[in-house]
């Protein structure tokens, strides 16, 4: 796991061909996101828990998620699933041939890649706080970097203008999916920019 993280930093889309390559099943991918999914609620917790100096008005439950755990490692689970599905969809009307059990794992190892980066920026907020920012900026950049080049691995295609195009269809797809679920749930984002 860790010369795959190191290879993620140096070549996203050779450490995704490697993840294609020893692709476990679907079944695993789906455990993968459970796992994943729990791992990155209780670190945004604890991360959260460890800033004193950023406290949450109101008072309100759920460890300044706004949302309730649950309810936010819900939500944090159907978008990765809806982007799984997403970049599969969209990568097929484009000519590419991922599945979306592939598209699944992927996905998954970005959200790992994603709470390493997390992880970084917490220790950066209680230690440097202005190189924190930086970092996080550089951070969510280099993500979308390596989402479009796990795409590209994924779909097969020759260059990155696919990929790029995939991915924003799929942002799009799944903006309006998390639309429709907030809207039929009546779910509302509670705290946070509330008192703005």
């Amino acid at each position: 796991m860790t010369d795959l993280l190191r290879l993620s930093l140096r070549a996203p889309g050779d450490a995704a061909a490697r993840l294609l390559v020893t692709f476990p099943g679907t079944a695993a991918a789906w455990q993968a996101l459970v796992l994943v999914t729990c791992v990155s609620v209780v670190l945004t917790a604890l991360i959260q828990g460890a800033m004193p100096m950023m406290p949450m008005e109101g008072g309100g439950g759920g460890a300044g998620f706004g949302l309730t755990p649950f309810v936010y490692a819900g939500l944090l689970g159907l978008s990765l699933v809806l982007l799984a599905g997403g970049v599969t969809a969209t990568g097929r009307l484009l000519g590419g041939a991922g599945r979306f059990g592939q598209a699944l794992a992927l996905v998954v190892w970005l959200e790992v890649l994603a709470m390493a980066l997390r992880l970084l920026q917490g220790v950066l907020i209680l230690v440097l706080p202005p190189l924190a920012g930086l970092v996080g900026l550089a951070g969510l950049v280099w993500l979308f970097w390596c989402l479009a080049r796990f795409i590209q691995a994924l779909h097969g295609f020759s260059g990155i203008g696919r990929a790029t195009v995939t991915l924003f269809l799929a942002f799009l797809a799944i903006g309006t999916g998390l639309a429709l679920v907030l809207a039929l749930t009546g779910l509302t984002v509670q705290g946070g920019l509330s008192n703005v």
